[in-house]
């Protein structure tokens, strides 16, 4: 059976971690451009891509740790 498409009656729908990580960063982005616009708020853009990437990066680590314990 293709992993692409997962059989409907399975009972693992949780959702997976790299989907609620890839979702949280995007709603910081957004959060801090809007902080940004409203107040005036005014950040290094590099250095706020490189704390989010590596946040991102380590949240994902831990998630797949997780994960594979959960299977286990």
């Amino acid at each position: 059976m293709s992993t692409l498409y997962p059989n409907k009656n399975d009972d693992d729908t949780r959702p997976r971690a790299g989907t609620i990580i890839w979702g949280t960063l995007a709603i910081v982005i957004g959060i801090l451009v809007l902080a940004g616009e409203l107040t005036g708020l005014v950040l290094d853009p590099v250095l706020v891509v490189m704390v989010l990437l590596v946040g991102t990066g380590v949240a994902l680590i831990v998630g797949g740790i997780l994960s594979m314990n959960r299977r286990s």
